[in-house]
């Protein structure tokens, strides 16, 4: 069986099956962020048509829809040249989104999608990748034994949140191209 996966960039025309992944992966993993496990605010800040249409103007901001095969098993949103404290902007990358829906999770398909993710970074000149992660949970160690290293703290944008939840970790793994 093929376990290829392939990062398909958005179109028009994949804008709700994006939204669709988004929502539900979503959902697979962060309900326990929000009162009484409603989301709404994260998802109407991130999973609508209005604001795909919106983020696909800036140049720099770049959405996939993650497939094994043609099945769409889950979402990537990275934003260019966006640094942090201590991570100039040029030469950075933000990985704001990258969600896979429950059942495709622990199969060995994150760390495949990164190594896409950093090959295609190398060949844009991008020598940072960095993310927020949660404290607690597991992509946390995920994300360590690929190479990121913790590199700050912030909180959760969302105050509505529920707040012994909102603790994450600012997240760095510097890329050099192979042979260097």
């Amino acid at each position: 069986m093929d376990n290829t996966i392939g990062l398909e960039p958005l179109s028009v025309a994949t804008f709700s099956t994006y939204c669709k992944l988004g929502e539900q992966a979503y959902r697979d993993h962060y309900l326990h962020l929000w009162p009484e496990k409603d989301p709404s605010p994260y998802i109407e800040s991130s999973f609508t048509t209005a604001v795909i249409r919106k983020e696909i103007k800036d140049p720099n901001t770049f959405h996939f829809i993650i497939r094994k095969q043609s099945e769409g098993i889950g979402i990537l949103k990275l934003i260019k040249d966006k640094g942090i404290e201590k991570v100039p902007h040029q030469g950075s990358m933000l990985l704001e989104k990258i969600y896979l829906l429950n059942k495709y999770t622990g199969k060995g398909h994150g760390k495949q999608i990164l190594e896409k993710l950093e090959a295609m970074a190398l060949s844009l000149k991008i020598r940072h990748l960095w993310l927020a992660t949660m404290k607690k949970g597991s992509a946390l160690l995920f994300y360590q034994e690929l190479g990121y290293t913790i590199i700050g703290e912030q909180q959760l944008p969302f105050e509505n949140a529920r707040q012994d939840e909102q603790e994450m970790y600012l997240l760095l793994k510097q890329l050099r191209p192979k042979g260097s």
